[in-house]
């Protein structure tokens, strides 16, 4: 007698070979159990959501201390004598006659080249003399880079035309002088030529590093190479950039740009300090992210695990029926993929309008903290950066998770023994 088609294809179950049975079988048995599918979720949804958001406030204070350091003084790049990193001298100083500037200027994504004469020096005022730090600058291009003219606490601020000095607090209260007074530099110019001169104070300037308050002094940039005799001279360019994405890259073009004869260096190579730091805070990140995620996945393994053991019996009738082994191990992983796609859809989308607010309108800390941290010349906020690295990087770890969870179904499921399954 002719066995109807119908009928035989289910007995045989052709149809686990097509992706969208197991997909329907996988969907349905997911939400069977609706409590214990959403325990899931959620698990790895808060995981996403909560690494993501906490990235975001780590890398976004990275970025906010690093774009306030380089702008206090170094810029993004600077460019030096290729000698002069190996032996600071003046001698090892670049000539801008050539062009350089302008050569500089006109490089894709730089915005601003600040030429800057600095030299070891001696001020002396009355009975008071010191050892200083003697900037010779662009005082125009120096407020745009670094807005010195905002750290001035008295007097005004530098003219390029002015025969006059700023001095810093610290520096101006040990020699006893205010505005208007005169101090005394000596020091050593180019080739040996001895170097003397009288300038009035113009203005005192108040820096939050100590080391630097006691120690700094600045002239117009053509009055300090008349000073040093080392006129058309610097010892370094400091560029700020349209995009510090493109920091290496930056590099890399003014190299090939400038030639041998100069040495161009990112700010990491010149803050090596500030970078080690970083590194140092990134790692215990990176142990805090591992900690959360350590924490779900044993969270997710158990769930698992819960689920494996409560359907033991529903497995054994399946495999009973015609079932290959393989087969349901499949459906359990889609079963398990698609929980896992569902959470970090969810968690990326939960997280997605926080970290852009947090990003655009970071949050503005206050009281002693806020004091602490404008003492030391940066703007009181905590900002989030906005990156897809870290969102994707969250996914990934969470993708390994549920990729890892799903090989206990599917080993429990291998070694499943019908019989004894059946009769408990």
């Amino acid at each position: 007698m002719p066995t109807n088609p119908r009928n035989q294809s289910q007995l045989h179950f052709p149809g686990l070979s097509t992706r969208g049975f197991y997909l329907r079988m996988a969907w349905r048995n997911i939400w069977r159990n609706k409590r214990r599918s959403l325990i899931t979720i959620a698990s790895i949804l808060f995981a996403i959501f909560f690494s993501i958001v906490m990235r975001g406030f780590q890398l976004g204070s990275y970025k906010n201390m690093v774009d306030n350091v380089v702008q206090a003084y170094t810029g993004y790049i600077q460019v030096f004598d290729r000698n002069y990193q190996e032996d600071k001298i003046i001698e090892n100083t670049i000539l801008m006659g050539d062009g350089v500037i302008s050569k500089i200027e006109n490089s894709v994504n730089v915005t601003l080249a600040l030429p800057r004469l600095e030299s070891f020096a001696l001020a002396s005022s009355g009975n008071q003399t010191k050892g200083v730090l003697l900037v010779g600058t662009d005082a125009e291009k120096d407020d745009r880079l670094t807005h010195l003219s905002g750290k001035l606490v008295q007097g005004t601020y530098l003219q390029n035309s002015d025969s006059a000095a700023l001095v810093s607090e610290r520096l101006a209260s040990y020699l006893k002088v205010g505005v208007g007074d005169t101090i005394v530099l000596i020091s050593q110019g180019f080739h040996g030529a001895g170097a003397a001169a009288k300038y009035s104070v113009k203005g005192i300037l108040r820096f939050p590093s100590p080391d630097l308050d006691n120690k700094m002094i600045y002239l117009p940039l053509e009055q300090a190479q008349q000073f040093l005799s080392a006129e058309s001279r610097a010892t370094s360019i400091s560029l700020n950039l349209k995009n510090s994405k493109d920091l290496k890259k930056t590099v890399k073009i003014l190299q090939e740009q400038l030639g041998d004869q100069y040495d161009v260096r990112s700010w990491d190579k010149i803050l090596t300090e500030l970078v080690q730091q970083i590194q140092s805070d990134n790692a215990g990140g990176l142990i805090m992210l591992a900690m959360l995620y350590l924490i779900i996945g044993f969270g997710v393994f158990g769930t698992v695990q819960m689920m494996t053991a409560e359907r033991r019996r529903e497995f054994g009738v399946v495999v009973a029926v015609g079932m290959q082994k393989g087969r349901l191990g499949l459906i359990l992983a889609t079963e398990m993929i698609i929980m896992g796609l569902i959470a970090i859809a969810g968690g990326i989308l939960l997280s997605l309008p926080v970290v852009y607010l947090g990003h655009v309108y970071p949050i503005r800390l206050t009281g002693e903290m806020a004091q602490t941290i404008i003492q030391y010349g940066m703007e009181p906020i905590m900002p989030m950066a906005w990156e897809s690295r870290f969102f994707i990087n969250q996914t990934l770890v969470s993708l390994l998770i549920i990729i890892a969870a799903v090989i206990f179904p599917i080993l429990s499921v291998t070694h499943l023994r019908v019989t004894k399954v059946l009769r408990s």
